[in-house]
């Protein structure tokens, strides 16, 4: 009965906003929250605020001026302001539903959607380098070099031996679990210290990673818990990077939505989209997981963005498997995980279970699996090929990454997708030496 009446007041309180004439497109599920609690976090995506190329200080100057009309028009209204980005054309506020509606009527936004949360998609860098040919990129000097990459995560045990003296930045913007302050992002989960060494380790305690030599700016947007509150936190981590790290190459999300998308999914928040394609413009290729939930017609977002190399996970050993996140099946090198989400719109598989890295307290952690571990290949292949290739775009990079000669194939849908093979990306942008290729990667 409770959930039929919330679903009669969602209908109209949908039918009277369109009696409103809004000029806004608003989330449904914001009026059922709204009906539950009074009040609920949002996220206002502005009109026409970066609608042509322009300076990043223009593009400033801009966002400001058109966040500041919203926020000026709001006085006497009740509301909270939680994150006023610098480069992304939104605001993320706390309203009840009078203040909803004074901004649904308003023609300078364009979207307003519910602020959701989610979690990061592991559970705990080995042979599954070789699977996706990053083992032998230091033969050709791609080590990360003067390169830089942004890991979004829960940080990163910055006394690990591991990342000594290439930890160049810090930042947490974890809503209500920042312990170490705005500008610390020292993991107290893990899961941040596991992707940093599939990418960055230097192999001093746990296996190499890709890139030994890569700087790293760590970025905590996950608690304790592995999850994140808001998804207003991941998109003021995104712009944090954009303006202060604008020669950052790589950016890697091993995280996503509980919500997923059966495909593109650029329009569900267009304030996320922004920061994205902000980094995208200046070099840098973003990767994302697609999500645990063994789903085969989706993933979560960001990895459904499309401008994000949403990555999904494969097996690295022959085996009889075990049951991860919900399922069994047979292991085999290069085999889609069973736990893995996949969509029509999946950039490609990469190596996920079972993995090797850096851990917490200085060690090692072994068995990790997820497709939290397949994302960090892709960030790691990215850099090495914008060191080796420097005058390569980021669609030639990704291009070639896509561009794998090994297709795998998903039992449930039959579709086919790419398994990263990063030595032979490299070979598409530059000439690589044969006996690189003559040991087995090709």
């Amino acid at each position: 009965m409770r959930r039929r009446l919330l679903s009669s007041l969602a209908l109209v309180f949908a039918v009277l906003l369109t009696r409103t004439s809004a000029a806004a497109q608003i989330d449904p599920a914001i009026w059922q929250e709204l009906a539950r609690h009074g009040e609920t976090r949002v996220i206002v995506n502005l009109a026409n605020a970066d609608s042509t190329p322009h300076s990043s200080q223009a593009q400033a100057t801009r966002v400001h001026a058109a966040q500041q009309r919203v926020l000026e028009a709001l006085i006497g209204q009740s509301f909270a302001l939680h994150y006023r980005y610098q480069l992304v054309p939104a605001l993320a506020l706390q309203v009840d539903e009078a203040t909803l509606r004074q901004l649904a009527r308003r023609s300078d936004i364009r979207q307003i959607e519910i602020d959701v949360g989610g979690v990061g998609h592991g559970l705990t860098v080995d042979e599954s380098l070789d699977l996706n040919g990053l083992s032998p990129l230091l033969t050709v000097g791609a080590d990360g070099s003067g390169m830089k990459v942004a890991i979004l995560d829960s940080g990163i045990d910055t006394d690990h031996p591991d990342f000594s003296g290439r930890i160049v930045a810090q930042a947490c913007f974890c809503s209500g679990c920042c312990p170490g302050g705005s500008n610390a992002a020292e993991d107290n989960n893990g899961h941040g210290t596991w992707v940093s060494g599939i990418i960055a380790g230097d192999g001093d305690v746990a296996p190499r990673g890709a890139l030994p030599a890569v700087q790293i700016v760590a970025v905590k947007v996950l608690d304790a818990n592995q999850s994140f509150q808001n998804l207003s936190s991941i998109i003021s981590a995104l712009d944090w990077v954009r303006v202060n790290h604008p020669d950052v190459d790589a950016v890697n999300m091993s995280l996503g939505t509980s919500q997923l998308f059966g495909g593109n999914c650029d329009s569900s928040s267009g304030s996320l989209t922004s920061a994205v394609n902000n980094l995208r413009a200046i070099g840098a290729v973003i990767s994302a997981s697609s999500g645990n939930q063994q789903s085969s017609t989706s993933m979560s977002s960001p990895a459904c963005i499309g401008n994000v190399m949403g990555t999904a996970a494969a097996w690295d050993f022959t085996g009889t498997g075990s049951t991860i996140f919900g399922c069994s099946d047979s292991a085999a090198p290069k085999k889609p995980a069973c736990f893995s989400n996949r969509s029509t719109t999946t950039d490609l598989y990469a190596a996920g279970a079972y993995l090797t890295s850096t851990a917490m307290g200085g060690g090692i952690g072994s068995n990790l699996h997820g497709t939290s571990f397949a994302s960090p290949m892709v960030a790691a292949c990215a850099i090495a090929l914008k060191q080796a290739a420097p005058n390569s775009s980021v669609a030639e990079r990704e291009t070639a990454m896509r561009n794998a000669p090994t297709q795998v194939t998903d039992s449930i849908s039959g579709r086919s997708y790419p398994f990263l093979d990063c030595i032979n990306a490299l070979g598409q942008l530059i000439a690589v030496p044969d006996q690189v290729f003559g040991n087995g990667f090709e």
